[in-house]
C-alpha cells in the first residue's frame, strides 16, 4: 500500500516502508558488530573453545554504553542513525516535528524487546504508520525524506 505523502516547510516525506527501515537497522548493527569484533580484538582475548571474545572491564563497558546510547542519542540530536541516513530515513515525533532525547532513549530501550522477539516487526504489520512497539510507546514515526 502506498503510504501518503506528507509535506512540511522544508522537507517532503512519507511513512518509511518497513523493509528499508529493516535494512537501515542491519547496517546500523553491522556497524555496532564490528566496533564489538574490533574492541573484543584489542582488548579481549579470543576464547579457545568458541566464536567470541573474552573482554576486559573497559571493553565492557565501552560496548554497553554504545548499545545503550548510540542509537539515542544520535536520533535524539539528528533524528537519524548512520543507517537511517544512507536510507533517508528520520525519526519525528507523532506531530512531524524533531524527536527529542527522551523519546529517543525510550525508543531504543523498547527496542530490545522489538527485535529479540520481532515483536516490532509483527506490531508494525498491524498498524498503518508502520510503528514499532517503541514508536508506538514513544509517540514517534520513521518518515522516509524526500526532495
Amino acid at each position: 500500500m502506498k503510504q501518503p505523502i506528507i509535506k512540511m516547510k522544508e522537507n517532503t516525506f512519507e511513512i518509511a516502508q518497513k523493509k528499508i527501515h529493516v535494512l537501515a537497522f542491519l547496517i546500523d548493527f553491522t556497524i555496532y558488530a564490528t566496533i564489538i569484533t574490533i574492541l573484543g580484538y584489542f582488548f579481549g582475548g579470543t576464547l579457545e573453545d568458541a566464536f567470541g571474545f573474552r573482554l576486559n572491564v573497559l571493553a565492557t563497558l565501552t560496548i554497553l554504553f554504545m548499545g545503550f546510547f548510540l542509537w539515542p542519542i544520535s536520533e535524539g540530536l539528528w533524528g537519524q542513525t548512520i543507517g537511517k541516513r544512507i536510507f533517508k530515513l528520520k525519526v519525528l515525533s507523532d506531530d512531524y516535528k524533531p524527536i527529542e532525547m527522551g523519546p529517543a532513549v525510550l525508543r531504543a530501550l523498547l527496542g530490545f524487546i522489538d527485535y529479540i522477539f520481532l515483536a516490532g516487526l509483527i506490531v508494525a504489520t498491524t498498524n498503518d504508520k508502520n510503528k514499532r512497539i517503541g514508536d508506538l510507546a514513544a509517540k514517534t514515526i520513521v518518515v522516509q525524506l524526500k526532495k
